[in-house]
């Protein structure tokens, strides 16, 4: 039965999706979709918990694909949510489903392993973005490496900023986070330029699996760090929203992810993902013309330039990143035009501030 979706008044026909999983019969067990994003869920398929994205599940497979309709494009966050032996088998069942509804698909920082899946079906492909890596136990202060970001959280530090884990899963304090729900807002408020994001920070919905970081100065919340339990992510922990509104003092981002790169280190965790990287300019590109690159590439740098979306892979590189895994944009249509484009800026929330 068709559900009704929520696609921010983004127009798009009627998709009937099944968010209901496999069917009695099948004799799968059926997860939660919580449960699916932190067993099996990528840097960005956490976008699918929230209620503006949709869910297509398929029976007889356990997982998910998320995913947003837009005007005849479905535009897929991540790779299929599922054990890696079924991610082509939900592939194929979603492109099946989309073909039933003259639907043509977009993925979005899908993996090496997508991507060859991709390639064997006809479809482009271009390299985008790096999924970040770093090691906890490295700590980014030490040694000459770390000078400048010693320098920066030393002067957060006299500014009287504190940073400490808040237990909120166990025992959550609503003052607390109504003010980190108010440094977001002032912080969404305070961005000026060209955006571009997955939507908006979903600070303490989801609970299951998350940590939280805080930022203090004088009693009041001014940053805030949300890292995840993604099981499938080497080191099964992934930062997926870093902020610190207006009111706070310089390198308040810093000071966070220190600390909790510090907690990690004391667990003695090996890796932590640090979420998606942009490249400054498109890598390999594979299934598309000569012009299409062409164009592809261009337009790819003028949107770096004014996004600066590079910016956060320099700023994740203060943090000595161990390595780097290729993420990429897959077309299921090699012949990319304003249509694709079109869909993939409203799903990521491109605007002008």
């Amino acid at each position: 039965m068709p559900i009704k979706l929520n696609v921010n008044d983004r127009p798009s026909p009627a998709f009937p999706i099944n968010r209901a999983g496999p069917e009695i019969g099948t004799n799968v067990p059926l997860s939660s979709e919580v449960e699916l994003v932190r067993r099996h869920g990528g840097p960005v398929s956490h976008a699918g918990l929230a209620p503006s994205h949709s869910i297509f599940r398929a029976p007889g497979i356990d997982g998910l694909i998320v995913f947003m309709p837009i005007r005849r494009i479905a535009v897929v966050f991540g790779d299929p949510v599922c054990a890696p032996e079924h991610k082509a088998a939900l592939a194929d069942a979603f492109a099946e489903h989309c073909a039933d509804n003259n639907y043509s698909i977009v993925y979005n920082a899908a993996t090496t392993v997508m991507q060859a899946y991709a390639c064997e079906r006809g479809y482009g492909t271009m390299e985008f973005a790096s999924l970040l890596i770093a090691d906890p136990q490295h700590d980014p202060e030490l040694d000459h490496q770390g000078h400048h970001l010693r320098q920066h959280l030393n002067h957060a530090r006299r500014t009287g900023v504190t940073v400490r884990e808040y237990l909120g899963e166990a025992t959550p304090d609503a003052h607390l986070e109504a003010q980190a729900e108010a440094a977001c807002e002032q912080w969404l408020t305070g961005r000026h330029g060209p955006q571009m994001h997955l939507g908006h920070p979903r600070l303490f919905e989801d609970r299951a699996g998350r940590r939280w970081f805080v930022a203090e100065q004088a009693g009041s919340v001014v940053g805030f760090l949300s890292m995840l339990s993604v099981s499938c992510i080497e080191g099964k922990s992934l930062i997926n929203i870093v902020f610190s509104s207006p009111a706070a003092p310089l390198y308040t981002n810093e000071l966070m992810v220190a600390t909790a790169l510090r907690a990690l280190r004391e667990e003695g965790a090996r890796t932590v993902c640090l979420g998606v990287g942009p490249l400054e300019t498109l890598g390999q590109i594979e299934g598309c013309g000569v012009v299409t690159e062409f164009l592809a590439r261009s337009l790819y740098r003028l949107a770096a330039k004014a996004l600066n979306l590079d910016g956060r892979t320099v700023f994740w590189e203060k943090f000595h990143l161990t390595h780097k895994e290729p993420l990429y944009l897959l077309f299921q249509s090699p012949h990319i035009g304003f249509r694709e484009l079109n869909a993939l800026f409203l799903a990521l929330n491109f605007s002008v501030t």
